[in-house]
C-alpha cells in the first residue's frame, strides 16, 4: 500500500469521524461526556442516549440535557428505562 494512499485513507477516516461527531446533537455530546466521565466508554454511552431518545423522543432528550426537565417532572420508567438501556448496550 502506497503511503499516500495510507494518508488519503488516515484523512478520509479522520473527516468522516469529525463529521459524525457534528451531527451529535448538543444533548447527545453533554450526555456522552457525563456518562464517560464516570468510566463507561463511549460507545455504550451513545447507545444508551440513542435507547432512551427512542423510547422517549428527541425532544424530550433534549430538554433533559438543557435540565428543563428537573427530576419531578421524570418519567416514573426513566431509572428502570436508563437500567434496562445500560444493561442493554453494555452486552452488545
Amino acid at each position: 500500500m502506497s503511503i499516500s494512499y495510507r494518508l488519503s485513507f488516515v484523512g478520509l477516516t479522520l473527516l468522516t469521524a469529525i463529521s459524525l461527531a457534528g451531527c451529535e446533537s448538543k444533548s447527545k455530546r453533554d450526555f456522552n461526556a457525563g456518562c464517560q466521565s464516570g468510566g463507561t466508554d463511549r460507545s455504550t454511552c451513545s447507545c444508551v442516549y440513542d435507547k432512551l431518545e427512542a423510547h422517549y423522543s428527541s425532544q424530550f432528550m433534549e430538554q433533559l440535557g438543557e435540565q428543563q426537565v428537573s427530576q419531578l417532572d421524570l418519567p416514573q420508567d426513566f431509572s428502570e428505562q436508563m437500567l434496562r438501556a445500560a444493561q442493554a448496550c453494555q452486552s452488545r
